[in-house]
């Protein structure tokens, strides 16, 4: 079996984190330490909430609950919003 691993940087350079999908897990990474770690099955959707200030919260979320999350920039949201939802 092979580890067919999908990246993405976040932002200029990956100053906004990094995204990883595989077919285990959708995992994220930011430079300040937040992170999480999700199983890709059971990843359902991905909402984009708009918090005000130009931030958004992308909300993972699987199984009627939110199994993560995290702030950032909407523009920044909204293409991980896409680019989760292309490769889950």
């Amino acid at each position: 079996m092979t580890n067919s691993s999908k990246k993405m940087n976040i932002g200029f350079l990956g100053a906004g984190g990094k995204l990883v999908i595989d077919h285990m897990f959708l995992s994220y990474s930011h430079p300040y330490g937040h992170k999480f770690k999700v199983p890709s099955k059971d990843v359902e959707t991905v909402i984009v909430d708009d918090i005000g200030w130009g931030k958004a919260k992308l909300k993972i979320i699987g199984r009627g609950t939110e199994l993560a999350s995290a702030k950032m920039p909407i523009p920044w949201a909204n293409k991980c919003q896409e680019w989760i939802l292309e490769n889950k």
